[in-house]
């Protein structure tokens, strides 16, 4: 049976997520009714953790999920069919007829993107290791703030990587992103 906390963090994300659906269909946003959803869905993270810890925070986080869905998929069912044709838009993917296939740079784009965005991903978990370690955190905790902080880091150094058009900048945001594990590896705290 789940406790009085539990149902306060259910009741908190339903009503965050409802609390959302309603400021963005409204025709101008209105700021504070966004601000009282998201307020609300931080208040169910917040009292799943503190009823039941993580396992209280994930009830809630699929409690609002679920209630998402249920959102969209009334909202889905409930719109006008429109008969409109497909888009014919390009984003520019593959080239025109006639246009150079530019594999080199296409090449080296994944290379930097893949290669040289994990590397630095590592080198920013690995930090964040260090730092978890000598705040105190156990070996275990550690690895797991590394284990977390890898695909975020990753995440966010690919998607600043694509949005930079020119590479000296894209070398220079990976390059930076290495900088917090130089110290350790200097000291030989990377093995």
């Amino acid at each position: 049976m789940a406790s009085e906390g539990l149902w306060l963090a259910a009741l908190a994300a339903t009503g965050g997520v409802a609390t959302l659906r309603v400021a963005w269909a409204q025709p101008q946003r209105s700021r504070a009714i966004n601000g009282l959803g998201w307020v609300l869905l931080a208040l169910a993270a917040l009292a799943g953790g503190q009823e039941a810890g993580a396992w209280g925070v994930s009830i809630a986080a699929l409690v609002g999920m679920g209630a998402a869905f249920v959102l969209l998929a009334v909202a889905g069912f409930a719109s006008p069919r429109k008969e409109a044709p497909a888009s014919n838009r390009r984003v520019g993917m593959l080239p025109e007829a006639g246009e150079p296939l530019a594999l080199a740079r296409r090449g080296l784009t994944f290379a930097i993107t893949i290669g040289l965005a994990t590397a630095s991903a590592l080198g920013v978990a690995i930090a964040l290791r260090a730092i978890a370690a000598l705040a105190g955190a156990s070996e275990a905790d550690a690895n797991v703030v590394a284990l977390f902080a890898m695909p975020l880091a990753w995440a966010t150094l690919v998607y600043a990587v694509l949005m930079t058009p020119r590479r000296r900048t894209q070398l220079l945001i990976l390059g930076l992103a290495t900088l917090p594990a130089l110290p350790l590896a200097l000291i030989g705290k990377i093995a």
